[in-house]
Parts: structure tokens; C-alpha cells; sequence
């Protein structure tokens, strides 16, 4: 259940989808929104406060989206939350709770800080513009391996398309999640989920040592017990199990096309690590074009 839904919000176009992504789920489940903007502080800036026309330009950008938020929650398919495995039904329109939040600091480190205080944290990919610039961070994968609970990536040009939805599985721990979570939503939507474990069924560095059909037959007994779990969790979603061939980035987007939304999970690294989101997962931000949803187990402190 999803009670509290941060977006971090910056006032550029190409960002809006993750606005509006964010505005009907929290319509859809009831949740609280929260709108978080960031004044950057230069690293030379020693000040620990934000100048008074840069909060008054925030206050001014918050206020702006948040009546955004509000036109695009009068607009939304109201749908209650998926109880009990029920169904998700035609349900009145909760009113729409909307706060605002402005931060001073370096932009993904105070979304970091600030995702404590929520159970996902949403934020939009970057521009085609920007991933044509070749030493240029992204700040979505950043935040995605720093954050404190699950985080959704949606990218510019999101157009609501797209049916069921897709969660990557590799037989970790940190699987679990991404099929809970995936599982739910597949249920909220009235859709069906697909399960893939994706990889190669021979692995060329065991060539005569390993019989080759054991990767495939493991891939496949990880993708089975991942569905057995889905259908546990919520029974009445239609869920299909399959084994891809090819490199896991490369097949987790191929396998999002034509689907609403593609989860995955995250080792729960620890200090430096954290720094590193798991490559997979950093190559499927960069070139997906459904939002991706980075799952985690709980919020995560430190």
C-alpha cells in the first residue's frame, strides 16, 4: 500500500510526465502527494541558507505545480485500491492531498534524504538532450540507488500506453519485492503481470563443464516459484512466466515494449556502494521508454 508519493519536481516540460504519472496513482490509491524542488547550492556556495528571491521563485514553482496537480487529479480515472485481491472498480474521486516542500543542497543527494519520509519517490528520466551529451550524469539513476524507498522513472514522452505490467526476476532477494509490488499494481490496473528472467541459457566461459541446459532449467524453476508467489499474493491477476534469451538489460527493455510499466529490484548496497546502481538496472533507465519502478522492501535509513 502506497500512502505517501513524493515527486521531485523541477519546472521543465519535458519532466511533466512524472507529474502527471504521479498525480493519478495517488488519485487511484488514495495516497498523499508530496512535491519536493530542490534550490541547487553551488559547490563553492558556503551559505547555509537559500537567498530570498531563490525561495520566493521556488514557493512560486511549487504553488504553480501544485495547481497542476490538482487540474490533472480532476482528470483522472478514479479507480479505490485493490483490496482483499479484489478487483479494482469505478470508485467517487477522493479529494486530492497535495503538499509542498523546497530543499537547499545538491539536487539527488537531497531527494535521497528527503525519500525517508515516503513510500515512493518519483522523478522524470532525462530529456533525449541530455543522454546525446557524452559525460552527462543522470541524475534518475542516481537517485534511484540512493533513495530510501522504491522509485519510479518515468520518462519524457510517457503517453499512458501500454497494457499489463512486466517485472525482471534473477532468483535474489531483492526479486521479492519487485514481484510484490508488481503484483499489486498488476492487480490495482486489472491487468496481467509478465514474469521474465532474462539471460543466456549457455554460458560460454563453462563451455563442457556445466551441462547446458542447467541455466536454462534454473532460469526457468525462478521465473515458476516468482509466479507461484504472485498469484499467492494477489490470485485472481493473470500472470505469465517466461525465460528470455538474451543479455538482461537488452531483454528487460525489449520485454517493457507494450506494456504500462517494467519493475525491477535492487541489492540494498550500503555506504560507497550505494553510489552504484546494479548495471542492469542502470542500463534498462537509460534506454526503456515505459516508467520503471525500482523496487525496495522497506525504506532504508542511512
Amino acid at each position: 500500500m502506497t500512502d505517501t508519493i513524493m515527486v521531485g519536481v523541477d519546472g521543465k516540460p519535458e519532466h511533466r510526465a512524472a507529474l502527471t504519472w504521479a498525480t493519478e496513482r495517488a488519485v487511484r490509491d488514495g495516497a498523499r502527494l508530496e512535491l519536493v524542488f530542490v534550490i541547487e547550492r553551488s559547490w563553492g556556495d558556503a551559505s547555509d541558507q537559500p537567498g530570498d528571491l531563490l525561495v520566493l521563485a521556488a514557493k512560486s514553482l511549487l504553488d504553480a505545480t501544485r495547481e497542476s496537480a490538482l487540474r490533472i487529479a480532476e482528470r483522472a480515472p478514479a479507480r479505490s485500491r485493490a483490496l482483499s485481491g479484489s478487483q479494482a472498480h469505478a470508485a467517487p474521486r477522493p479529494s486530492l492531498n497535495v503538499s509542498t516542500r523546497y530543499l537547499y543542497g545538491h539536487v539527488g543527494t537531497e531527494l535521497a534524504w528527503a525519500s525517508r519520509d515516503a513510500d515512493l519517490l518519483v522523478v522524470g528520466a532525462r530529456s533525449s538532450a541530455d543522454r546525446e551529451r557524452a559525460f552527462a550524469g543522470s541524475l534518475a539513476t542516481r537517485v534511484a540507488a540512493t533513495a530510501a524507498c522504491s522509485v519510479a522513472v518515468v520518462p519524457h514522452g510517457w503517453d499512458r500506453s501500454g497494457i499489463g505490467v512486466v517485472v525482471g526476476v534473477d532468483g535474489q532477494l531483492s526479486s521479492e519485492p519487485a514481484v510484490s509490488l508488481a503484483a499489486e499494481e498488476a492487480a490495482a490496473l486489472d491487468e496481467p503481470l509478465r514474469i521474465v528472467c532474462v539471460g543466456y541459457e549457455a554460458n560460454p566461459l563453462l563451455a563442457g563443464l556445466v551441462p547446458e541446459r542447467s541455466l536454462g532449467d534454473r532460469r526457468q524453476r525462478i521465473v515458476d516459484a516468482a509466479a507461484e508467489a504472485a498469484r499467492e499474493l494477489r490470485p485472481t491477476i493473470d500472470v505469465r512466466a517466461d525465460v528470455v534469451e538474451a543479455s538482461p538489460s537488452r531483454g528487460l527493455v525489449a520485454a517493457a515494449e507494450g506494456h504500462r510499466m517494467l519493475v525491477v529490484g535492487t541489492h540494498n548496497r550500503r555506504s560507497a556502494k550505494r553510489i552504484m546502481l546494479g548495471s542492469v538496472s542502470h542500463d534498462v533507465l537509460f534506454n526503456v521508454r515505459v516508467p520503471v519502478v525500482i523496487a525496495r522492501a522497506h525504506r532504508e535509513v542511512g
